[in-house]
């Protein structure tokens, strides 16, 4: 065994067993100081934080949900998490897989009696591992397919997606939410369930998720947030039952849950999530994409996994350190362009603080 090997070892252990010195007064510290000066920006209304950090779990909920109301987001509230579902189909396509349901390598006329005949063709197929890293070559939206939220229905979508051209594109990264909502279909099929039932099972019995699903009850609509966009006005909320599958984007679920959802990511020994995190496609010398994941390295941090949801009322990151044991979650009610990009930086500062309070600790 070298012995640049043993001492990387150390370091990792070191990193490691930091995290279970760290006191939770310690990370609610830094949660609230990187919250206060995000909620310095007056475009921001609230943000709800988790933080996984070595098995325990902590939340810190700021700001109101509604302008001069004083309703602070609670661990009961309910937020669009936009593209983060993508994630949740990719975890589902990753149980598939290992069930022997699906293989990355097929056809996708293979599980839907090809309905897709013209634009997934024997010649030149469109496979299960293109959907999952955007290189299918499907387009990113409805629009793309002529079609609307309000007129689309699962027969129009399909056929739409047989007539689509995707030559130009095929191979390449190129972000599709057409591509995630077929698969969301697929999966359908070969469970023989509707999505949100597949979904909402897997996600109780794998990682005790009660509250995270596309289309809420009659009782979770009073605790969905409603947002923010880019005009500050009261943001369309997606509340009607989902005329497709929903996987795309349309996934809504609360704090608690997403703390649990990381918590499950965050088992890199289970063989599941370990397929979920493969490396399936190089996007750049430094990130690739996994099961939808986009897994990058920064020099101080490591390796983190990471994927964006936005929508009308919701701007949301999820950012994964297995090899520090940390997971964090931000959300905002606000949505206007440049909240990605700072609630990004938010959930990297908090990593970045503990990260060093780790080392500092030791």
């Amino acid at each position: 065994m070298s012995k640049s090997f043993i001492i990387a070892c150390v370091l990792i252990s070191l990193s490691c067993g930091a995290y279970a010195a760290g006191t939770q007064k310690d990370i609610e510290s830094v949660i609230k100081k990187q919250t206060e000066h995000l909620l310095q920006d007056n475009r921001f209304t609230s943000v709800s934080i988790g933080v996984v950090n070595n098995g325990k779990s902590i939340t810190g909920h700021f700001g109101e949900l509604t302008k001069k109301q004083g309703n602070k987001p609670t661990d009961q509230t309910i937020y669009e998490i936009g593209s983060v579902s993508k994630t949740m189909v990719g975890l589902l396509a990753a149980y598939a897989i290992a069930e022997g349901k699906l293989a990355l390598n097929e056809n996708v006329n293979f599980y839907i009696d090809n309905q897709l005949d013209k634009v997934s063709t024997a010649a030149h197929p469109i496979t299960i591992q293109q959907l999952l890293t955007h290189t299918s070559g499907l387009p990113r939206g409805l629009e793309q397919l002529g079609l609307t939220e309000e007129t689309v229905n699962k027969d129009s979508f399909i056929k739409a997606m047989n007539k689509f051209e995707t030559s130009t594109l095929k191979g390449q990264y190129h972000y599709s939410g057409a591509g995630a909502e077929l698969l969301s279909y697929i999966l359908t099929q070969v469970y023989h369930k509707p999505f949100d039932t597949l979904l909402k099972q897997t996600l109780i019995e794998n990682a005790g998720m009660l509250n995270t699903q596309v289309n809420l009850s009659k009782a979770q609509i009073p605790f969905l947030a409603y947002g923010y966009d880019n005009k500050n006005e009261v943001a369309k909320s997606h509340v009607a039952p989902n005329k497709l599958w929903g996987g795309r984007g349309f996934v809504k679920s609360t704090m608690p849950d997403l703390l649990s959802y990381m918590k499950l990511q965050l088992q890199g020994d289970l063989p599941v999530i370990a397929l979920s995190h493969k490396r399936l496609f190089d996007v750049t010398d430094t990130e690739f994409l996994a099961f939808f994941w986009i897994v990058a390295k920064d020099e101080k941090l490591g390796t983190y996994i990471i994927h964006h949801g936005g929508v009308e009322s919701t701007q949301n990151w999820m950012i994964i350190f297995p090899t520090h044991n940390l997971a964090i979650s931000v959300v905002s009610n606000s949505s206007f362009p440049e909240a990605a990009q700072l609630l990004r930086e938010v959930g990297m500062n908090i990593a970045s603080s503990l990260i060093n309070l780790s080392v500092d600790g030791n």
